[in-house]
């Protein structure tokens, strides 16, 4: 991964998503407001994660040199949500995702991070 660029805000550091996040995946692609508003992507466990993670995210990375970041707090180092560009099939142009878990909701994360 260190051929791709990461990012950092005041608060948080955007690094580009890799396998090694997959225990993280995991738990944001079940969250509920992912399940809701995302879908589920039928992923039960590390390693359907991490399958995932390879599959979905980084082939667009390696294909166009953007994509998914994992999100991660600067002050203790938790990864908090991801927020990416997407190539998405169907749209014209790119689109701006973000997903955060339940617990770092409404304390400015995504708008950070997007900008």
């Amino acid at each position: 991964m260190s051929t791709f660029k990461s990012f950092e805000t005041e608060r948080l550091i955007l690094k580009p998503t890799s396998r090694a996040d997959g225990e993280f995946i995991l738990a944001l692609v079940n969250s509920p407001k992912w399940l809701q508003f995302i879908g589920d992507r039928k992923i039960k466990t590390v390693a359907d994660a991490k399958d995932y993670i390879s599959n979905k995210m980084l082939p667009q990375l390696h294909r166009l040199g953007f994509g998914n970041y994992t999100v991660v707090r600067k002050e203790d180092g938790t990864k908090i949500g991801t927020c990416g560009l997407y190539d998405r099939e169907g749209l014209d142009g790119i689109d701006l995702g973000i997903a955060f878990l339940p617990e770092y909701e409404g304390k400015g994360y995504g708008f950070e991070a997007a900008a």
